[in-house]
């Protein structure tokens, strides 16, 4: 190397340890001025002396780096709780700083040790901190995963069901995901194989799960397009495009989750539309169409459709609309809807309603502000506008006639000080309505007064366990906070212990708080998050993220939202979002995948946002602008103060905002780096043994393959846990499937040991949860896994601004609908 190329390779270097140390100093004071950790100042104080003795060739300054080299080790391991992905970041910087001194460039001469100390006389003052290094990251590498009980699965227990179809969105009314197929083992899907896949022509959204039943398999895309195939080729047989006109260009407002398959009588419809798919649309409709040609099923409603804005008053046609598929309860089919995620009151009502499955007639409404009428509304009158309503998938005890409604939360979602007694009495529950009437027969609440927007995404999981050797009916319900209650899903008591314990208090002014909140006696997947627990890939970010962590107000779960800012964790899409989970129905086992990622949530008044005018969206964030921030919006008359009542219920109204908590570099809104701000994992995938409450094993999920700082795809195989879409798909053979990772992977776990036993590349991330089924037409036993086109990342995409990932492939031949099975089966 030449004596130019060594300067300047040293200068390079001399520069980065003189910011480094810039920045480690001032904001390592700053950061322990404001209550946080010592050693960031220690460290860049190390860092001023190390470039001093550099320039000025002390030979010391050898010394003072292994000393650092050590103290970063020990710091390292004691606060990464023998973590790799936590330990590495922690001192990766300094061993590559360190490496840096072992090479050549330190000699102007080949003769010049003298004029300045070589590594080759000091290196023992660096050799045994890094190899110590070195060593402490194996180890802690080759920990593996955290295991609970030991647990040994039956093959049937409990279970005497023999269905080897799909027919629902979640294999059956109770929403288990969970299938009685076996073909495909822990012993053989490592032989599993790509058999066929369908391009469904359709861009954009697919999230959704397909049904399966009599050899066809029934896929809906975007805007509800509904495509039959068959279920052993893959060879299209019909396909029906509703005309739907989204509500809007962003991808909620194209979805859909899926279908409904419905069985008639023959003789009362004379042979038409025997069977019929149906979906509920985008634009707010119900349409049937014939399962075996297609056609528009014309003694459905008006002409094969039923208009769902009836009843629900004025409103932009974004403001409601159904993204979930209705559900089949005996002979009828039970619809919520989705209502805008808003800043305004007087939004749609959130009811939930029954039409008859044959022909579309209306049966009963569940208008949660109206109890005594179960009718439509009169002439001129209206659903109750503005109540919580069911936007994800509900499910069914046909034994008991009861009908399971996740509930959402009044909008706004962020501020509840003009919420009425209704909306914190029906709000963020699960709610048993009667199938015949739909009269709630009983309702448990998961959050008291929801300004946290964790309103109940997930479909319930009816689930029979054994307690104290009594077999119990169950419903396991999922929540976006990170809980699952398990309830009695005939009276809706606790199976598993609830403890209502003290949370944080003193809001904002005019909101009120619920001073407990319950709390699952179920494992838990919202741990607090300390000032330890920010990450970052150099402690220069670390340290970023550490100053922002102190800046918000964070005192746990339920710290409510302030106009200074608060951090909330879990975020508001989860722990659990409506993915759901799956159990293992032989053996009382659930399979959770949820998400462990966190926000920053802002307040802003009307007033901050009207005098922004034009420039609201860069107050509340580049590219999160707050959807009608119109600062003349309807407020109701205040409550008259009861004086028995503790709160103050001051009308005063809030803009939130919330923004993913990334590691920012001072850079607006999201980050630098683009990488979160508190260590990994941000997903798990995790088995509890609903019996004992216990956990059996849980383990991160999802690689860094597709994913990095800046948007990079990195390759690295370190499992961080990736945002997760979707659910989990469990089966008889032993097996737990999941294929909505962000690292374009469909995988295959033991769910007894939670040992990954298959994986296989995808062509872009998933969005649904998998599904399986034997073929009628060969006998064979199929996985299902299907992937838009284009698919999607977490983060944003920073060239976009959106969630489409610009880096897929965007073909114009639509989502991908892939599957697989035995190498052995496939001709």
């Amino acid at each position: 190397m030449s004596q130019s190329l060594k300067r300047l390779f040293r200068w390079v270097y001399l520069t980065y340890l003189i910011l480094s140390a810039l920045i480690l100093s001032l904001l390592g004071a700053y950061l322990l001025y404001l209550g946080g950790s010592i050693y960031y100042l220690i460290t860049g104080l190390a860092l001023v002396f190390i470039v001093r003795s550099l320039i000025k060739r002390d030979k010391t300054v050898f010394k003072v780096y292994g000393a650092l080299l050590i103290l970063s080790l020990l710091w390292a391991l004691y606060e990464s709780d023998s973590q790799f992905l936590s330990l590495l970041p922690r001192i990766a910087m300094w061993m590559v700083l360190s490496v840096v001194l072992f090479l050549p460039i330190w000699k102007s001469k080949s003769n010049d040790s003298d004029r300045f100390p070589g590594i080759q006389q000091h290196k023992h003052w660096l050799l045994a901190p890094l190899v110590l290094s070195v060593v402490a990251l194996v180890v802690v590498a080759s920990l593996g995963y955290e295991r609970g009980q030991d647990f040994s699965r039956s093959i049937i227990n409990n279970n005497s069901d023999t269905q080897l179809n799909w027919p629902q969105y979640g294999s059956t009314s109770k929403g288990t995901r969970f299938s009685n197929a076996q073909q495909i083992t822990t012993e053989n899907v490592a032989d599993l194989k790509e058999a066929w896949r369908f391009r469904t022509g359709v861009a954009d959204d697919f999230k959704m799960t397909p049904l399966q039943i009599d050899g066809t398999l029934y896929i809906c895309g975007a805007k509800n397009i509904m495509i039959a195939i068959e279920d052993n080729t893959g060879k299209e047989l019909w396909r029906h495009d509703p005309q739907v006109i989204a509500p809007a260009e962003h991808q909620y407002a194209k979805t859909c989750r899926g279908l409904t398959y419905v069985e008639v009588d023959s003789l009362d419809t004379l042979g038409l539309c025997k069977t019929r798919i149906v979906t509920g649309t985008v634009d707010a409709r119900l349409i049937a169409v014939d399962a075996e040609t297609g056609q528009i099923c014309q003694d459905f409603g008006d002409g094969g459709s039923v208009n769902l804005r009836k009843g629900m008053g004025d409103h932009a046609i974004d403001e409601y609309y159904l993204t979930s598929p209705p559900l089949l309860a005996h002979d009828k089919l039970i619809v919520g809807g989705l209502v805008l995620d808003s800043q305004d009151l007087g939004l749609p009502s959130g009811v939930v309603r029954a039409f008859d499955a044959k022909t579309g007639e209306f049966v009963w409404a569940w208008d949660l502000g109206n109890p005594d009428s179960n009718g439509e509304p009169e002439p001129g009158l209206e659903y109750t506008r503005g109540t919580p309503n069911v936007w994800t998938i509900m499910s069914y005890d046909a034994e008991l006639d009861l009908i399971y409604a996740p509930t959402g939360n009044a909008s706004p979602d962020y501020y509840g000080g003009a919420r009425r007694d209704f909306d914190d009495q029906w709000s963020s529950a699960i709610v048993a309505l009667s199938g015949d009437s739909g009269k709630p027969v009983w309702k448990f609440q998961t959050v008291l007064h929801d300004i946290w927007d964790y309103d109940l995404p997930a479909q319930p999981v009816l689930v029979d366990v054994t307690r104290d050797g009594v077999d119990v009916p169950a419903v396991a319900v999922p929540t976006k906070r990170g809980d699952v209650f398990l309830l009695n899903r005939k009276t809706g008591e606790p199976v598993s212990p609830v403890e209502y314990k003290a949370v944080p208090q003193n809001p904002e002014k005019g909101e009120y708080l619920s001073k407990t909140q319950p709390f699952s006696s179920l494992p838990d997947f919202h741990p607090y998050r300390y000032e330890k627990d920010m990450w970052g890939l150099t402690p220069l970010d670390q340290l970023l993220c550490r100053v922002e962590y102190k800046m918000m107000r964070y005192e746990g779960l339920f710290t409510p939202p302030t106009v200074d800012g608060s951090f909330q964790y879990p975020a508001n899409f989860g722990g659990f979002n409506w993915g759901s989970v799956s159990v293992d129905a032989d053996n009382g086992l659930l399979i959770a995948a949820p998400m462990m990622l966190g926000n920053r949530v802002r307040l802003f008044t009307p007033e901050q946002v009207a005098e922004a005018g034009p420039r609201a969206a860069l107050l509340l964030g580049k590219n999160h602008p707050v959807v009608r921030m119109d600062p003349e919006s309807p407020i109701p008359e205040p409550r008259e103060p009861d004086p028995n009542d503790p709160f103050d219920h001051t009308q005063i109204k809030y803009y939130g905002l919330t923004l993913p908590f990334m590691s920012r570099f001072y850079f607006p809104i999201l980050g630098f780096t683009q990488v979160p701000c508190f260590e990994p994992p941000w997903s798990q995938l995790a088995v509890i043994d609903l019996n004992t409450d216990q956990l059996v094993w849980r383990r991160a999920v999802g690689s860094m393959k597709d994913s990095g700082p800046f948007g990079w795809r990195t390759g690295l195989p370190f499992q961080v846990g990736t945002p997760i879409r979707a659910g989990t798909m469990t089966t008889r053979g032993g097996l737990t499937f999941i294929s909505s990772t962000m690292d374009s992977t469909v995988r295959a776990f033991d769910v007894e040991t939670g040992e990954l036993k298959w994986a296989e590349d995808l062509p872009g991330s998933g969005q649904a949860t998998p599904m399986t089924y034997v073929s009628t037409n060969d006998g064979k036993q199929y996985l299902i896994v299907t992937v838009p086109n284009p698919s999607w990342i977490y983060p944003r995409d920073p060239k976009t601004g959106t969630y489409t990932d610009s880096r897929s492939t965007k073909d114009g031949k639509g989502g991908f609908v892939i599957a697989y099975a035995l190498e052995d089966a496939i001709e």
